[in-house]
């Protein structure tokens, strides 16, 4: 790869690095995660160090060596995702999910051009909670985890009228109580290649979120989502 090479970035997080400067976590499409150093952004009227901003589709040069590099230049790519309100939640959960998930110097293109997908969907005020699973599903895919969300565990197809546990590595298995239990239609929504028709009852999307937080918390190992605090 060009050391020099423009990678197409968003800013998952940021915090304060000395007086007026940002440590950035970047997702380029190129390269992953990668850490950078935006040098002098926070400093008045600094010229050429605009903040990059999240949720905005960004060209980056990076330079330097080692694990964090400095942030030679950022200029906007494309559309930038105005979020507010809860679905401004929604956007800082998607962030969170990749930076706790994915590893620093890992490229996954797929993934990036899924969360970018994502991002502009919220941006379009779509319905959020079909755009939050349709990530989840489609994340842990790209890790190598997926989900086999339209056949059961004997390699049956999901019967849209049943009810069933999800064991993972084991995957659906026919319910025997309704403890716990998911509605195949449920199964079905959650393996739709498409969010953006996905309909879904008050039932179906309590359903889904409560069964891929137990699926996520297995991956994430314990680690808490500061995002979903906002969400109470």
């Amino acid at each position: 790869m060009n050391p020099h090479e423009r990678l197409a970035a968003y800013v998952l997080h940021t915090r304060r690095y000395g007086d007026s400067s940002l440590l950035l976590e970047l997702f380029t499409r190129e390269r992953g995660r990668a850490a950078c150093i935006a040098k002098g952004v926070l400093r008045a009227r600094s010229r050429g160090s605009e903040r990059p901003q999240p949720f905005q589709s960004l060209s980056v040069d990076l330079r330097g060596r080692g694990e964090v590099q400095t942030l030679a230049s950022s200029e906007p790519s494309g559309h930038s995702a105005l979020l507010s309100g809860k679905i401004l939640y929604c956007g800082l959960y998607l962030n969170e999910l990749v930076l706790k998930l994915t590893a620093r110097e890992d490229p996954l293109p797929a993934l990036f051009d899924d969360y970018a997908r994502a991002i502009n969907a919220l941006g379009q005020c779509l319905a959020p909670e079909p755009v939050l699973r349709w990530f989840e599903v489609r994340l842990l895919n790209h890790l190598g985890h997926g989900l086999i969300l339209d056949r059961d565990a004997q390699d049956r197809p999901i019967d849209p009228l049943k009810r069933y546990t999800y064991l993972i590595g084991a995957g659906a298995q026919v319910a025997m109580g309704e403890s716990q239990s998911v509605g195949g239609q449920t199964l079905l929504d959650l393996a739709a290649r498409d969010f953006s028709g996905t309909m879904m009852d008050d039932t179906a999307l309590r359903e889904a979120r409560q069964l891929m937080r137990a699926i996520l918390n297995h991956y994430l190992d314990g680690r808490p989502l500061r995002s979903r605090e906002l969400f109470r």
